[in-house]
């Protein structure tokens, strides 16, 4: 079905716009925003014969709701297309039917009610539903309240059914989530604290060699022979290896960190990404039943 923006008027009234003599003549331009646009005039000689100004004030009021009432019938007539093509099982066609009854007369929440339909496969597949929130708002802020009930009457129950299902499903997963977390958590925290451990002995040991070899440094120049060249530059080619190994170990750290972080935190596994999924819908559909049971 082809996304459209339908912005119309709440009350889907018609809108007039005054004419005057001089651009009587000429094509103003389309006023943004949707909605009927008719131009009634407004030239001095109807301010000069005011009965008759009167007269046409009614007849304005006369042809908006001729024209309200035309586009509400021919509205009727896209909408019940629609339920037909509904009906059939042609979702896109049925859709397109909504949308243009809705544009046709806003104020009504049928055609925006029908394209959530569309958009849910009739409340059963929720997978598309955020593709039609303002559909969605409108149709629920259009709704009278007798409509709502009967409305509630007709998809409650199995969105109950559903929103349970989801409650059982959600539980189930988090179980297995936390027993899969559980069972392999032992191993996780052995991984952590082996790398922890080689870490600090790596640390430690270039920090070791590092200080060494700063402590000897001053020695080199006060005497003449190279007792004191030899064991400094010994010490910091050592620390330099202890350097690589302290970054092969820290490069082993944090993915085990990483791994104990994840391990403790809930639905990390595939088991609690299903749980979240459910737990997803179930709050969906239960927001659902809650504005139709308003």
């Amino acid at each position: 079905m082809e996304e459209r923006n339908l912005e119309l008027d709440d009350d889907g009234k018609i809108k007039l716009r005054k004419r005057s003599e001089g651009d009587v003549a000429e094509a103003l331009p389309e006023e943004e925003g949707d909605g009927i646009v008719l131009d009634v005039p407004d030239f001095k000689e109807f301010e000069e014969e005011k009965d008759d100004g009167d007269d046409r004030l009614v007849q304005g009021s006369e042809a908006w709701e001729e024209e309200l009432r035309r586009r509400k019938a021919e509205s009727e007539k896209v909408y019940e297309a629609g339920e037909a093509l509904f009906a059939a099982g042609d979702y896109d066609g049925a859709g397109e039917k909504f949308l243009d009854s809705a544009a046709l007369y806003g104020a009504n929440w049928r055609p925006w009610f029908g394209v959530v339909r569309v958009q849910t496969k009739d409340f059963t597949d929720f997978t598309g539903i955020y593709d039609c929130e303002n559909a969605y708002e409108r149709a629920f802020k259009r709704m009278p309240k007798a409509e709502r009930a009967k409305l509630a009457e007709k998809y409650v129950p199995s969105l109950s059914v559903r929103a349970d299902e989801c409650a059982q499903e959600r539980e189930k997963y988090t179980a297995e989530d936390v027993k899969e977390r559980e069972e392999s958590r032992e191993g996780i925290e052995r991984a952590y604290v082996g790398a922890r451990k080689a870490l600090i002995i790596a640390a430690v040991i270039f920090a070791a060699f590092l200080v060494a070899g700063c402590a000897l440094a001053p020695f080199v120049n006060t005497v003449p022979d190279v007792r004191y060249l030899v064991p400094c530059i010994v010490c910091f080619a050592l620390a330099v290896a202890a350097a690589a190994h302290l970054a092969v170990r820290l490069r082993r750290f944090i993915p085990a960190r990483s791994a104990l972080t994840r391990n403790r935190r809930a639905g990390t596994t595939a088991a609690g990404e299903q749980a979240r999924i459910y737990a997803e819908e179930e709050e969906l559909i239960r927001s659902i039943i809650e504005d139709l049971t308003k």
